[in-house]
């Protein structure tokens, strides 16, 4: 896991998102198939999705006070999910570095289609 997400960027302008939303989200998606069940998943999405929604037509200092600090609490929901044995060491590591690059509204943004490019090619059961 940590080879595929090791220069992981959600910059709009970086020309990696493509490969993102494509080979490597299968390939993640693969690597979480015995790590988190597709249910669980989608629960995290689900909040990054009503961030995201949160954080449209938010000025940076806006989304710095209001919307970062719930992106950054994230990590501890992903911490209390392995904890109850929901999820496993590769969820933990793609979810640490995916949050720990975010910093704006564009890049929260392609973080949430990276996850649902993820649950896309997530195997179904």
């Amino acid at each position: 896991m940590q080879s595929l997400i090791q220069n992981i960027s959600f910059k709009t302008n970086d020309n990696k998102l493509a490969e993102m939303f494509g080979d490597k989200a299968q390939k993640i998606a693969h690597k979480l198939e015995d790590d988190i069940k597709t249910t669980q998943f989608r629960k995290f999405y689900e909040k990054v999705l009503e961030l995201n929604d949160k954080a449209q037509n938010l000025t940076s200092d806006e989304f710095s006070n209001q919307i970062l600090p719930f992106v950054k609490m994230l990590n501890s929901k992903v911490q209390y999910s392995k904890t109850r044995k929901l999820s496993g060491d590769n969820f933990v590591i793609l979810m640490e570095k995916s949050i720990k690059n975010i910093d704006s509204v564009e890049e929260l943004q392609n973080f949430k289609y990276f996850l649902e490019a993820i649950i896309g090619f997530m195997p179904k059961k």
